[in-house]
C-alpha cells in the first residue's frame, strides 16, 4: 500500500491569545517628571523624537527627558524575540520612567 499524503491545515489569519491588563495611571501634568523616548532604530525616528523632545522641553518646567539609544545603546533596535524584548523593556524601566514616548518611524 502506497504511503497517503498528509496534510496539516493552518489558520493564516495570525490570531494571537492576549493577556488584558489596565492601562497604566497617567501623570496629569509632566511638569517635574521623567520623559522616556523609545526609538527602534529604524530610519529617522531618533529625528521625530528629537522634535519631540525639544518641544517638550520648550514648553514644560523641570522636565527631564531621556534618550533610550543614549542612555541605553543597546535599545536603538528592535527584535522579533519575545525575551529579548522583555530584558530591554526591564533594563529601561531601571530609570523609572513617568511615561515613555516611541516612535516606530517605518
Amino acid at each position: 500500500m502506497e504511503d497517503q499524503l498528509q496534510w496539516e491545515l493552518i489558520n493564516p489569519e495570525g490570531i494571537v491569545q492576549s493577556e488584558f491588563r489596565p492601562a497604566n495611571p497617567h501623570p496629569l501634568s509632566l511638569e517635574g517628571k521623567t520623559v522616556l523616548l523609545r526609538w527602534n532604530g529604524k530610519h529617522n525616528g531618533d529625528v521625530f523624537l528629537d522634535r519631540i523632545a525639544g518641544l517638550l522641553a520648550g514648553k514644560i518646567r523641570n522636565i527631564k527627558i531621556l534618550r533610550a539609544w543614549e542612555v541605553l545603546p543597546e535599545s536603538g533596535n528592535s527584535s522579533l524575540n519575545v525575551e529579548v524584548s522583555q530584558k530591554l523593556a526591564a533594563k529601561l524601566a531601571e530609570f523609572k520612567p513617568d511615561i515613555v514616548i516611541a516612535s516606530q518611524a517605518d
